[in-house]
């Protein structure tokens, strides 16, 4: 019996790999270069989990060897492996901007690297935007369920938007004024790769009906930012399209951990998914759309469970984890609804 054919759940996952580049080359800095025993380490520690786990659909952020981690993912049982970009090569064998990728045990009928939309840019007022890392789409058709949309993400930072070029006059207050200004960019950023993320799913899901979900570093906490809100803030627009759609809202996206908890006698907390000192955030989510909310009457599949893998964070072995990331993954398991032997 093939896999697809006893499969009844699916389990998805995302995971920043945190510089997941392979010596001899660097990324930002010159001296930023894992010795051989480092990256044995830190591609060991990934494959331990991904045994453990055993993820079959797999978001990636901050790559920036992807021929290696593809080549990594191949040996470990996933075939289908896709990149939008590559990292940027600045001097020598530096690299900055590292990207998004996602890895599949199911077949990807099409990737596509999304694009802002002209129009909404207008009507924002921006005469020139790029995402500051192109999110992915990926379709793949899952078990019982069919062709899914899974979108891959990472917003920009919260590090201030600086210019490369302030004067050596410039004053400590003026510094600060500029670091204040430069947060307040990175914002604005982030919301409107948010803004035009969302713009891309609900047109995406108007046309052709997938299922979604966005897989991802969202660089802030979703229910504490209004940038991001604009992902789980539809409820105002419900009745409108729940009117024109009654099996279908494609501007609807829910938290997969929200679905999980919902379900639970007693609620759970939620475990942060990235540490600064000593203060534990919120920063990689799973968001799905209805056919994944067991209280919708379209739904193809209930989030029966919900993982916060952050062992390599709370209880880090240093053996193992040195290398490991600074992120914790996250990973839903869908029970299929409408299986049948």
């Amino acid at each position: 019996m093939s896999k697809t054919d006893e499969t009844t759940s699916i389990r998805i996952a995302t995971l920043n790999l945190c510089n997941y580049i392979q010596p001899p080359l660097a990324c930002y800095e010159y001296d930023s270069i894992y010795s051989q025993a480092q990256w044995q380490q830190k591609q060991q520690w990934l494959a331990t989990l991904l045994q453990r786990y055993q993820p079959d659909v797999i978001g990636f952020q901050e790559v920036f060897s992807c021929d290696a981690l593809q080549q990594q993912l191949r040996q470990l049982g996933y075939p289908h492996f896709h990149v939008v970009e590559q990292a940027e090569l600045i001097a020598d064998y530096i690299y900055q901007k590292p990207v998004v990728a996602v890895a599949s045990r199911f077949p990807i009928s099409s990737v596509a690297a999304i694009q802002p939309d002209e129009q909404q840019l207008q009507s924002l007022g921006w005469t020139a935007f790029q995402f500051s890392r192109h999110p992915l789409r990926a379709t793949i058709r899952l078990p019982t369920i069919g062709p899914v949309d899974f979108y891959v993400v990472h917003l920009k930072s919260q590090r201030p938007i600086l210019s490369d070029n302030l004067p050596a006059t410039t004053s400590v207050h003026q510094l600060e004024l500029q670091t204040r200004t430069g947060r307040w960019a990175a914002t604005v950023q982030r919301g409107t790769e948010a803004h035009m993320l969302m713009h891309a799913v609900a047109k995406r899901r108007l046309q052709h009906k997938h299922p979604a979900l966005i897989l991802g570093d969202f660089n802030e906490g979703i229910s504490v930012s209004h940038a991001l809100s604009i992902f789980v803030s539809s409820g105002a627009m419900q009745p409108m399209w729940t009117e024109a759609h009654p099996q279908h809202n494609p501007v609807r996206l829910v938290d997969s951990f929200e679905l999980y908890n919902a379900k639970q006698d007693q609620p759970v907390p939620r475990s942060p998914t990235h540490y600064f000192g000593s203060s534990g955030s919120v920063l990689d989510y799973i968001l799905v759309s209805d056919e994944f909310d067991s209280h919708h009457p379209g739904c193809l599949a209930d989030i029966s469970h919900y993982q916060c893998i952050d062992e390599h964070l709370i209880r880090p072995d240093y053996t193992t984890d040195s290398y490991s990331s600074d992120h914790a993954a996250v990973m839903v398991t869908l029970q299929l609804r409408r299986y049948s032997p």
